[in-house]
C-alpha cells in the first residue's frame, strides 16, 4: 500500500463506503509529485463510483485533497436552509457541484480564517454545522469528527461507524488485498 492509498483509505473510507458526502487529507508539498500518479489512477477509479477527488488547496507545506460524493452533496445543498446561508456566503444560486467546489476553493483562500460552511460538503449535520458557527465553535456537547450540539447519541454512532468502516478497510489493504480492488468492491 502506498503512502497515498493508506492515506486515502485513513480519510476517505467514509466517502468510498457511501456514508459521507465527503472528506479531505493532506499530502506534504514534498510528496506531491510522487502521488501524481496515485492520484490520477484513483480519481478515474473514484469517477466510476459517482465521486471525484480534487485538490482544494495548499498551504504551508501541505497540499489538500477533497474526496467527495457528487450525489451527497447535491442532496446537502439543496436543502433551502443550506442553499439560502450558502447564497449569504455568495456561492452562485443554481450553480453546479463543481462550481461549488470551486467557490469553495476560492473561499478558502480569501478567508482569514476557514469558511466553517465546509462542514456542510462535509456532511455535518446543518443544525450541528449552524450551531458551530453561531457559537464560534464553543458550547458543543461533545467533540469527534466534527463538534455536535445536537442528536449527541446519533453522532456518537455515526463516529463509531467511520471507524469501523476505515479500520475495515486499512485490515484488508494490509492483509494484501489490492487498495483499488477494495475501492472497487465498495
Amino acid at each position: 500500500m502506498s503512502y497515498f492509498e493508506e492515506q486515502l483509505i485513513m480519510h476517505a473510507s467514509p466517502v468510498i463506503s457511501g456514508l459521507k458526502a465527503s472528506n479531505m487529507f493532506s499530502i506534504p508539498i514534498h510528496a506531491a509529485c510522487s502521488v501524481r500518479d496515485d492520484f490520477c489512477t484513483y480519481c478515474k477509479l473514484l469517477s466510476a463510483k459517482g465521486l471525484k477527488m480534487c485538490f482544494l488547496y495548499a498551504l504551508a507545506d501541505k497540499v489538500h485533497v477533497f474526496v467527495y460524493n457528487i450525489k451527497l452533496i447535491k442532496e446537502i445543498i439543496s436543502d433551502s436552509k443550506v442553499k439560502t446561508f450558502l447564497s449569504k456566503c455568495g456561492y452562485p444560486p443554481n450553480s453546479s457541484i463543481n462550481e461549488m467546489i470551486n467557490f469553495l476553493k476560492e473561499r478558502i483562500r480569501k478567508c482569514s480564517g476557514f469558511p466553517h460552511e465546509i462542514g456542510f460538503f462535509f456532511g455535518y449535520p446543518k443544525d450541528d454545522v449552524f450551531e458551530f458557527i453561531v457559537n464560534e465553535g464553543k458550547n458543543y456537547k461533545f467533540c469527534g469528527c466534527w463538534k455536535v450540539y445536537s442528536n449527541e447519541a446519533e453522532a456518537v454512532k455515526l463516529f463509531n461507524l467511520y471507524k469501523k468502516i476505515r479500520d475495515g478497510y486499512l485490515s484488508m489493504a494490509k492483509s494484501g488485498i489490492p487498495v483499488k480492488s477494495i475501492i472497487s468492491a465498495a
